[in-house]
């Protein structure tokens, strides 16, 4: 019966998940026509905080269901080799997808991080670390969990996530930086149904911005 009176809220909270942080994304792409440190801040920053507390508060007052149900765990050492793993495929891809969608005519992920790349060190990994946390939450445990319960298919869990993780970073990345991050959506999505583990996604993340955030941004400086 708890279940049954939860429900309706527990697909509204799915939507939420899914579906607010893209609609953020648009709103603040027509108020704010360059991307200044305060709509960054704004935007990337507070607003997800805000989401990720909204959803892990819904599951614990509301559905009053331990956060172990979205995925929030002690990570085993399976768990992290698990993450490196997914953080080393998914930077192999990127030599191979850039020069692909230059080639057909789309942009790629490289002006998006040359612009990160101009913003102060300390922002730039909280940015990094937001994204890592709170995308995590609402891209992965809890709405993967919450449709396999509702639907009893992991496949249309990870599908469904996939597509709005992807949607949501059209309107920084553009469609064929979106693209090259799809791998790694479906990389963090398959790494969160291999493991169940929301916290090995959030190592994965982590160290895929910061090395893409701030390693490589870094490391090029030095060669221009």
């Amino acid at each position: 019966m708890a279940e049954a009176r939860t429900f309706p809220i527990s697909s509204g909270a799915i939507l939420v998940a899914l579906a607010g942080i893209p609609f953020v994304e648009l709103v603040a792409g027509l108020w704010f026509g360059d991307e200044s440190l305060l709509a960054l801040f704004i935007r990337d920053i507070v607003v997800k905080w805000a989401f990720a507390a909204v959803i892990v508060g819904m599951v614990v007052r509301i559905e009053r269901r331990p956060l172990s149900s979205i995925g929030i765990t002690r990570p085993r050492w399976g768990d992290v080799g698990a993450a490196v793993l997914v953080f080393v495929l998914g930077a192999a891809s990127y030599p191979f997808t850039t020069p692909l969608l230059e080639s057909l005519g789309f942009e790629t992920t490289v002006g998006g991080i040359e612009q990160l790349a101009m913003y102060p060190f300390l922002f730039v990994l909280v940015l990094a670390l937001t994204a890592a946390v709170t995308e995590e939450l609402l891209y992965r445990g809890f709405p993967i969990e919450r449709i396999i319960e509702l639907t009893g298919s992991t496949v249309l869990g990870a599908g469904i996530t996939v597509f709005f993780f992807v949607l949501f970073h059209i309107p920084y990345w553009g469609l064929g930086g979106a693209l090259q991050i799809s791998v790694n959506a479906v990389l963090l999505t398959l790494l969160y149904v291999w493991r169940r583990n929301v916290i090995a996604c959030i190592i994965a993340h982590a160290i895929t911005d910061i090395y893409a955030f701030i390693i490589i941004p870094q490391y090029l400086s030095q060669y221009i």
